[in-house]
């Protein structure tokens, strides 16, 4: 039996995983992070009703604020929550569009650029390119979570053929070179002069630098006549697709819910939670602990999320499960390269294939007749299709 594991999906192994009620889940919800927030104002509630009950000092208030607050309240964390989901399913949308496009191009590469059987030149080349479409899902995984070049690992046999002389570009280990110099300071100075380093910007775009060694394997090919015109316009299509699906995720991350309106809302929640004690004291006496208590859980569970989706590409139990993404684009690209390229003999001339029926023969030794008699071999299976009975039903 499967189990989950800390801020994960239910195991798929598991057939219960996904059967169990919501209700007494724990992982994956945001209770964990709100639980202090709301002790500390059902401790509040808690201070409030013993005076009002045990002491002559009387804290209660009209409920009219309640009515007018909670409509202010309401407002602000729906807005809050539709902006935060908008942003989540936009980048799981933009997520479909870059495996498509790497689809698109993997079946093109591998299928329609033209290649000599006898040639493994031709071969390395491919599987070389489809490998850095591998990379570029790993490479955008990492680009949009900002980490460091030390967290590439997956990513690694991918790209560690490429010699650029783009900053950034530099193998795996040279990167890791440069975060311990400014982890550990000049001790590794004389080894970062003898490496010849030059200075990364901060998350270099290292999928775009994919992007244009994709394009000039293209070019490559364009100019050996390998690719016609009708396909070299639909990769480069699919090309432009993932670049144009890149920006719009930078824009995503680099374009947060304003920061005023954030602190405004969290604020509001707290005044409304703090001010709910002193409104429900005088009709609900002791009561008026576990309602706040319930209140403020909802409420700033409420804002939590939409805190936590807003930005859908990091860690949180909740974001998009950009590691299982690029699992299935690799296990995807692996399985075709480890295979030949398929063939209309594999597809078409085979034994069980039989284009005219269970009964009829096979495409093998129809490929020895005439046209006419395909012709009539086809007719003669749709009439008699046609012409099938149909079962009585029982009077």
């Amino acid at each position: 039996m499967g189990k989950d594991t800390e801020g994960s999906e239910p195991n798929i192994h598991d057939p219960y995983a996904y059967h169990r009620p919501h209700f007494i889940r724990w992982k994956g919800s945001v209770i964990k992070k709100v639980l202090p927030s709301t002790m500390v104002i059902t401790i509040v509630a808690i201070i409030v009703t013993v005076v009002h009950l045990n002491t002559p000092i009387k804290m209660g208030i009209q409920q009219s604020f309640i009515t007018v607050l909670s409509f202010v309240v309401g407002l602000l964390l729906t807005y809050r929550t539709n902006t935060a989901y908008d942003r989540y399913w936009e980048g799981r949308k933009l997520w479909s569009t870059i495996t498509v496009a790497i689809r698109s191009l993997t079946r093109n590469i591998w299928i329609n650029i033209k290649q000599v059987d006898t040639n493994s030149r031709d071969i390395v080349e491919k599987v070389s390119a489809i490998n850095l479409l591998s990379a570029f899902a790993f490479a955008t995984k990492h680009y949009l979570r900002e980490d460091p070049p030390s967290e590439y690992i997956d990513l690694k046999r991918f790209i560690s053929n490429i010699k650029s002389d783009l900053p950034g570009f530099e193998p795996i280990e040279e990167q890791d070179l440069r975060d311990n110099i400014k982890k550990y300071g000049p001790s590794f100075i004389n080894r970062l002069k003898k490496s010849h380093l030059t200075p990364a910007p901060e998350n270099y775009n290292l999928p775009l630098t994919i992007t244009l060694y994709l394009g000039a394997y293209l070019e490559d090919k364009v100019r050996q006549k390998k690719i016609d015109v009708p396909t070299n316009n639909v990769m480069h299509a699919s090309l432009n697709s993932l670049v144009d699906s890149l920006t719009s995720l930078e824009r995503i991350l680099r374009t947060p819910i304003p920061l005023a309106y954030s602190i405004h809302l969290i604020q509001t929640v707290w005044i409304y939670c703090l001010s709910l004690p002193f409104q429900l004291v005088v009709r609900f006496e002791y009561a008026t602990i576990p309602i706040v208590f319930l209140a403020s859980l909802v409420l700033i569970g409420i804002e939590q999320i939409g805190s936590e989706i807003e930005n859908p590409f990091g860690h949180d139990a909740n974001d998009l499960k950009l590691d299982d993404f690029c699992k299935l684009i690799e296990l995807e690209l692996d399985t075709i390269i480890s295979n030949p390229r398929q063939s209309v003999n594999d597809l078409v001339y085979t034994e069980k294939n039989r284009p005219f029926g269970p009964n009829g023969i096979s495409a093998s030794d129809a490929r020895k007749l005439s046209t006419e008699d395909v012709r009539t071999r086809l007719s003669y299976t749709s009439e008699l299709e046609i012409q099938i009975p149909s079962i009585p039903s029982n009077q």
